[in-house]
């Protein structure tokens, strides 16, 4: 019975430290990594959700950029710790530092720098559900966020859908469409016009 006990424990602690261990793997075999999605923001007393549309691009070291192409137009840039936020229908540039309320960017960095997935990431639960995993995470030192859940392909470990809930009820829901993991690293820049605010946060 004990013998039995104790590879039970074993297998069970082995396969929840897998699905992290897999994602890093991959993502240590590439330099950038692109992406469409859809972005549904549900508000608590909000019957409808915000939906936006964009395209994510990322490449090491440590480099984003998010397009968000529909209802509005916005980019975010980041470089390292640095972020730009440039509204082009407000002409209005936003600069500031990557911080808890950014966790979205958060979990994009994860995935350009190696070793940043389980640095973020504390994993939690994991299923297999046909051809996806579903790996349900908490995310270290940080009370804002209750969880996040990441659906892989599990052949690929290309990502389907990242989930995040926060602690007051609010969920992120994104949806990624060709998404590609590259050998090669993207060539990432923003252009912001002279005549636009700048506004230091």
């Amino acid at each position: 019975m004990l013998r039995t006990l104790l590879a039970f424990i074993f297998l069970f602690s082995y396969s929840y430290g897998s699905v992290l261990d897999s994602l890093e793997e991959k993502v240590k075999e590439y330099q950038s990594i692109q992406s469409k999605f859809v972005q549904k923001t549900f508000m608590k007393g909000l019957q409808e959700p915000e939906t936006f549309e964009g395209k994510l691009f990322i490449t090491k070291p440590e480099k984003i950029k998010i397009l968000y192409e529909k209802p509005i137009k916005q980019v975010y840039f980041m470089e390292e710790k640095k972020l730009i936020i440039y509204t082009p229908e407000e002409k209005q540039v936003i600069k500031t530092e990557v911080s808890d309320q950014f966790i979205l960017i958060k979990i994009f960095r994860a995935f350009s720098e190696n070793g940043g997935l389980k640095k973020l990431f504390k994993l939690e639960k994991e299923v297999e559900k046909g051809g996806y995993i579903d790996a349900v995470l908490s995310v270290k030192e940080s009370t804002d966020i209750k969880k996040v859940e990441m659906i892989l392909k599990k052949d690929s470990f290309a990502v389907e859908q990242i989930i995040v809930w926060d602690s007051e009820g609010n969920k992120i829901v994104l949806s990624f469409y060709d998404f590609e993991y590259k050998k090669e690293p993207l060539k990432l820049y923003i252009n912001i016009p002279d005549n636009v605010e700048i506004i230091n946060y």
